[in-house]
């Protein structure tokens, strides 16, 4: 992401200049809806995830240090926001499969049975430390390549694919003691 002019446009926002927070919007808004989209898989989600991005970036422009690029600042906090979220829809998530377990325990045919195991890898997934759950999310749920992860965690692939790696091997060790 180009980020000529970064610098003047901030300045500009800091200055008071409204209109040009819009122009940083217009450049940006495409690629942070994008990463929420990948992070939540819900356009809907991705469209107020991406909101509160830019509403956070307002609020903290004054932190961006110039010279610097603004691209990846936005992002980190856009990558903030939605690690947040997953967290808390975790959470929903939980309570919602209990009152579905609830319902469905008597006849326990399959359906019951999926529920209960994917109640048991939730649970387990929860137990992961986050640099382990993250990448395991990523990669699982949202179909990131090992080269986004990296991009986006800013660390190496090796990194990546070892956190894969110990996180797969430490969900299969919470799984097994159950």
């Amino acid at each position: 992401m180009n980020s000529s002019g970064d610098d003047e446009i901030i300045e500009e926002v800091l200055n008071g200049n409204m209109n040009a927070f819009g122009l940083l919007v217009k450049k940006y808004q495409k690629p942070i809806y994008n990463l929420m989209l990948r992070m939540t898989g819900a356009p809907d989600r991705a469209e107020d995830l991406t909101q509160d991005t830019f509403i956070r970036v307002y609020d903290k422009i004054d932190l961006f240090k110039p010279g610097r690029m603004f691209f990846p600042w936005i992002y980190k906090i856009g990558m903030n926001l939605a690690r947040d979220s997953i967290r808390k829809n975790s959470r929903m998530l939980h309570v919602l499969d209990d009152e579905k377990n609830m319902r469905l325990q008597p006849s326990m045919d399959a359906e019951a049975n999926r529920w209960i195991e994917m109640e048991g890898l939730i649970r387990a997934l929860e137990e992961l430390p986050w640099i382990y759950r993250e990448v395991i999310i990523l990669r699982y749920r949202h179909d990131f390549s090992m080269k986004d992860i990296a991009r986006t965690l800013k660390i190496s692939i090796s990194g990546v694919k070892m956190r894969v790696h110990r996180g797969l091997k430490k969900l299969n060790d919470i799984l097994d003691e159950k």
